[in-house]
């Protein structure tokens, strides 16, 4: 199968110096990592209004920040995709955090657990009785974190959370605390402030720190865009049409 990942090398270099790479543009906070693609109106305004939601939340609480929108990443080998795909990335003194963000809106959303398998998830629209079972977010958002996580230095925080923008939504049961609402984003920016500055294992980021971790994210996507990642995954789709195996336990932060 011919994939988009021939256009970053198979395992990215990552220099903390960044010699040879443009210095980030500091003066704008929300910035494109790619160009936007064909998705359905509904994600496109989700994120839209999620990046909305995010600055308003974390431009009080930190003096620096920025927003990466559609950032694609190679995965590592064997993957069942190649590639992995974050609706936003949020860059601040305080580290890196990862958003999911998902178009859901006037529905429940709720989970079904069970000894020895795996959560499931369902959403049910408002006005009506029957259910649909939807992918776990947090799953997928979680895998794709661990990776990027190994890919960047161990210092630099990285946490990331499933946003639902839209209002109308309910969260019904006991749901993973990484699944949030944008009435809880205020809270979670000021969280990241206070442990940016007391936990000693994650130090705050400066200046020149955050123009680091900009290039180091900007460097893994290489020339990979939102068509090839959709691409990838309308392959592996058309080849295997069942729910992946899970490959362990992840912790949720």
């Amino acid at each position: 199968m011919t994939t988009a990942l021939h256009k970053v090398p198979t395992r990215p270099v990552l220099k903390l110096a960044g010699h040879g790479h443009p210095k980030p543009d500091t003066a704008a906070p929300v910035r494109r990592a790619c160009p936007a693609d064909g998705e359905q109106a509904n994600n496109t305004t989700a994120t839209t209004l999620a990046i909305q939601q995010l600055v308003s939340a974390f431009q009080p609480a930190f003096d620096r920040m920025h927003v990466l929108r559609d950032l694609v990443i190679p995965m590592y080998e064997g993957s069942a995709v190649p590639t992995a795909r974050f609706d936003v990335a949020l860059v601040c003194e305080a580290g890196v955090y990862l958003f999911e963000v998902k178009g859901w809106r006037n529905a429940v959303v709720y989970r079904k657990t069970a000894a020895q398998a795996l959560p499931r998830w369902f959403l049910r629209q408002n006005g009506h009785s029957l259910a649909r079972e939807v992918k776990d977010p947090a799953w997928q958002c979680g895998r794709k974190t661990t990776h990027l996580r190994s890919l960047l230095p161990p210092d630099l925080r990285v946490q990331y959370f499933v946003l639902l923008p839209f209002e109308g939504v309910e969260l019904q049961g006991v749901m993973p605390s990484v699944v949030i609402t944008p009435q809880d984003l205020p809270y979670i920016a000021r969280v990241a402030r206070n442990n940016g500055r007391t936990e000693q294992g994650y130090p705050m980021l400066d200046d020149n720190a955050i123009d680091r971790t900009l290039r180091l994210l900007t460097g893994l996507q290489g020339n990979l865009t939102v068509d090839d990642h959709m691409r990838n995954s309308r392959e592996k789709s058309a080849q295997a049409p069942v729910r992946p195996a899970h490959p362990g336990v992840l912790k949720l932060q």
